[in-house]
């Protein structure tokens, strides 16, 4: 779905690089450009069970259902994930067939960020609750660090933020079902360049601009007895269209409309969560991610010279992406629970072709450990570290505009996350599971 707010700003940039970026100032952690790192809980156990209700209020990010399930008054879960990146690629680039003997190391090209997430909720009344996110869930900035290698003209700076804001209602159907849909109201913006020649002088072509548009989330929460969640959970495409100029900067600069539409991938979710004794639950999640929307993207930007016949075409041909992840909890004591995870990512990117210089994505094996602590009736504290190691086919042979670079990359990504949750009105033992 889309809303058309406004026009776009956009300033420059080498065409192609306009689709290949994406939401948010951090390197991408999950497939393609998405920002998995939406819970402190969660991540945890490596996202296993993150659709269920049981655990926090963040559930509601992957499945609406979970927020039926808050407590009395008004209630909070916020965290921010502190993500260091490391992603150096190495090659060759080639014009005409000949070598043209460019520096071939690219330097990490993944810059350190935080990722913020936040969760409120009020309980109406025993069967509806009233809830907001807020979250970044696309999001990648690469820059090389040596600028003038031999990749510099697919790429040299790629940069797009999201802000994605979802009010949500829940419902109590009954004490074993619960049902929510969200709006999802999604920001974007972004600024790419890349050099527009093989010199190191070569100015660059900058693209900069915004779009608001809308979407929705929506799921279900199913307990068939004690012990037993199953939840699982939608969030829809949203579509995007950028308008504005692309801009060469350059000692005698040139301007141009252009027009491209983007279109974020919707993601179904399914997870479960069982409680093995008093103190151990098994948890698992299967998600699937629609990226084989981004097969191709057309930018119309006539009487251009970046655009000479009206139309350029960025052939991605993505593939869907899969997350598979088993978790376990345990409740230490009273107030400290540990957290245990591992998954396995299999990337929308999967052959050389379809790995850009900007998104040199692969599949990847994700370790986690985590816990909270309970500070209070009021108050709990959790904490989370991942370690995402790249695996599999890591070559890259990509060719746009009549220039081939060809080599690898190695990529590997450390999370550390810190959240706290908070009961902020009401009391949590006057709320009473519907009987």
């Amino acid at each position: 779905m889309r809303i058309h707010i406004k026009k776009l700003r956009v300033i420059g940039g080498a065409v192609g690089a306009l689709l290949t970026t994406t939401a948010l100032v951090a390197p991408a952690s999950a497939g393609g450009f998405g920002v998995r790192e939406q819970s402190t809980e969660f991540q945890g156990m490596s996202f296993a069970g993150n659709a269920t209700s049981g655990g926090g209020l963040s559930g509601m990010f992957w499945n609406p259902a979970v927020a039926a399930y808050a407590p009395v008054g008004l209630y909070s879960e916020s965290g921010y994930a502190v993500i260091f990146g490391n992603v150096e690629m190495t090659g060759d680039v080639f014009a005409g067939g000949v070598n043209l003997g460019l520096p071939r190391e690219s330097g990490d090209i993944a810059k350190d960020a935080i990722v913020p997430s936040s969760y409120y909720s009020y309980r109406l009344n025993e069967h509806l609750v009233a809830a907001i996110s807020i979250n970044s869930p696309f999001g990648l900035v690469t820059e090389p660090s040596n600028r003038n290698w031999a990749g510099q003209t697919f790429a040299r700076t790629s940069e797009i933020k999201t802000y994605n804001f979802t009010p949500t209602l829940a419902y109590r159907l009954s004490p074993t079902l619960a049902i929510g849909v969200g709006l999802q109201i999604n920001h974007m913006e972004g600024r790419l360049k890349n050099a527009s020649g093989l010199l190191a002088t070569s100015p660059n072509f900058v693209i900069k601009g915004d779009d608001l548009s809308v979407g929705f989330t929506a799921g279900i929460n199913f307990t068939p007895h004690a012990g037993t969640h199953i939840g699982l959970g939608y969030r829809s495409a949203i579509d995007h269209t950028l308008e504005g100029n692309v801009f060469l900067a350059a000692a005698a600069p040139f301007t141009g409309a252009m027009k491209a539409d983007i279109t974020l991938p919707e993601i179904v979710t399914l997870s479960l969560r069982q409680v093995l004794s008093p103190t151990w639950t098994l948890l698992g999640t299967v998600e699937w991610s629609n990226w084989s929307r981004l097969d191709q993207v057309n930018i119309n930007c006539p009487g251009t010279a970046l655009c000479p016949t009206g139309v350029r075409t960025l052939d991605l041909g993505w593939n869907d992406g899969w997350f598979f992840s088993l978790g376990a909890e345990h409740q230490y004591n009273e107030k400290l629970t540990l957290r245990a995870g591992l998954a396995y990512e299999i990337s929308p990117i999967q052959d050389a072709d379809e790995r850009t210089l900007r998104t040199p994505d692969m599949d990847r094996l994700w370790l986690s450990v985590g816990g909270s602590y309970k500070w209070s009736d009021a108050t709990t504290f959790d904490l989370a570290y991942t370690h995402i190691f790249g695996i599999g086919d890591d070559k890259i042979d990509r060719t746009e505009g009549g220039v081939r670079f060809i080599g690898n990359v190695d990529s590997q990504v450390d999370i550390v996350s810190f959240g706290m949750k908070m009961k902020l009105g009401g009391d949590h033992h006057d709320y009473k599971p519907m009987k």
